[in-house]
């Protein structure tokens, strides 16, 4: 027997599949320690990406991670990876656009 269901209630049955403590884990005061992580890694911002999007994947990435690097032999790695990529594009994806729109457009003008 085949069952349709909607995107949301997709989206709820994958979220079970993530463990209940990286679920409580994946707050914006946590995870913003591992964001700050992400922007200290990369200095040379403007040299290194050529927009903000770039950018923001590049260090949403490394904090991702940094934040899950001791589960890679677990089967709901990839579902973990996912949803964390999901919560921080939500969570800081406009904030690290704009930390390098405004960083890279006043170096040009310097």
């Amino acid at each position: 027997m085949k069952y349709i269901i909607t995107e949301s209630q997709y989206k709820l049955l994958k979220e079970y599949n993530i463990p209940l403590h990286i679920r409580r884990r994946a707050n914006k005061e946590t995870l913003k320690h591992f964001i700050s992580l992400g922007e200290i890694n990369y200095p040379t911002l403007c040299d290194d990406f050529s927009d903000g999007y770039e950018y923001s994947d590049r260090v949403i990435e490394y904090a991702v991670t940094e934040l899950i690097e001791d589960m890679e032999d677990e089967d709901y790695y990839n579902d973990v990876i996912e949803y964390l990529y999901s919560v921080c594009r939500h969570l800081f994806e406009d904030y690290l656009v704009g930390v390098y729109n405004d960083t890279c457009t006043e170096e040009e003008y310097s």
